[in-house]
C-alpha cells in the first residue's frame, strides 16, 4: 500500500468473503447509469470486491446512491462522493455527478470520473500519480481502468479475497 494514500473509512464486510457494494442509478440518465455499470465491472476486477449498479438498492445491502446535478454545485468539479460513516466503518454514500461540465467530456473521460468516484465510495483517496484514475484531477486523457496500486490498495483494506 501507498502509505500517503490512507484509505477513506472501510465498508463492513464478513470476514473471508468479498465486500458487496450496490451503486443505485434510479435517478440517473441512460448515459450516466451507462457509465456507473461499467465502472461497477471495472472495479469488480478486484479479487477482494463486487460492485453492481442497480436500480434501487436492496433494504440491507452496503449502497451508494448515485445522482445527477446540473449545476456543478459552484465549484469547477465534474463529480464528488460523500460518505456517511459510523463506529469506524462506513454506512452508505452519495456520488453526485455535475453533468454540465460531464456532458461536454467525452465517454471515457466521462468514465474516468465515474470510476473515479466510484473509487472513492470504496475507500480510496487521490493518488500522487498524474497518470492514475484516482488522481484529484481526471479528464479526457484518463485512463478510465484503475492501476495495480488500486487494486493492491483495496486488497490491503478488504482482504486478499474470499
Amino acid at each position: 500500500m501507498d502509505w500517503k494514500d490512507s484509505p477513506e473509512t472501510p465498508w463492513p464486510k464478513p470476514d473471508g468473503e468479498e465486500l458487496l457494494l450496490y451503486f443505485e442509478t434510479s435517478g440517473l440518465s441512460e448515459r450516466y447509469a451507462r457509465m456507473v455499470g461499467e465502472a461497477a465491472r471495472i472495479w469488480s476486477e478486484s479479487p477482494c470486491l463486487h460492485a453492481v449498479a442497480v436500480p434501487a438498492c436492496p433494504a440491507e445491502g452496503n449502497c451508494v446512491t448515485v445522482e445527477e446535478e446540473f449545476s456543478g454545485g459552484g465549484r469547477h468539479t465534474d463529480g464528488e462522493f460523500a460518505g456517511r460513516d459510523s463506529g469506524g466503518v462506513r454506512e452508505g454514500g452519495r456520488i453526485t455527478l455535475y453533468t454540465r461540465l460531464l456532458d461536454e467530456t467525452s465517454d471515457k473521460g466521462t468514465l474516468a470520473t465515474v470510476v473515479h468516484e466510484l473509487g472513492h465510495a470504496l475507500g480510496l483517496v487521490h493518488r500522487k500519480d498524474d497518470s492514475d484514475v484516482m488522481n484529484a484531477v481526471t479528464d479526457d486523457s484518463t485512463d478510465p481502468v484503475p492501476d495495480s496500486t488500486n487494486f493492491y490498495n483495496l486488497a490491503v483494506i478488504y482482504g486478499a479475497g474470499a
